[in-house]
């Protein structure tokens, strides 16, 4: 009966790690190094440093690249639910540059 059970929790285990792995990050990095503004017509794609599950997870690594860089400059920020369209552009719902409070 123990085996049974032990077995039955290792797969519940191997089931819930699966499922968290196959969840999509929610929003998107985009980092600009050595600058003081968010470059207007960028191309996107090419300043894209990482997907986060949460916003704040995402706004904090911005930061952090910031704070990091050789000139302390560069701005960033995160885009929510991006897709590529036509012409390899890219669409976000929103745009997070600081958490509000």
């Amino acid at each position: 009966m123990f085996m049974g059970f032990s077995r039955l929790v290792l797969l519940g285990l191997l089931c819930s790690s699966l499922a968290a792995c196959t969840q999509s990050p929610e929003w998107t990095l985009f980092y600009y190094a050595d600058t003081r503004e968010i470059p207007q017509g960028a191309v996107q794609s090419e300043h894209i440093s990482g997907y986060y599950a949460e916003v704040d997870q995402c706004l904090m690594k911005g930061a952090g690249m910031v704070r990091v860089s050789d000139s302390g400059e560069g701005r960033y920020q995160c885009g929510f639910q991006c897709v590529t369209t036509q012409g390899k552009a890219l669409s976000c719902k929103e745009f997070v540059d600081k958490l509000a409070f």
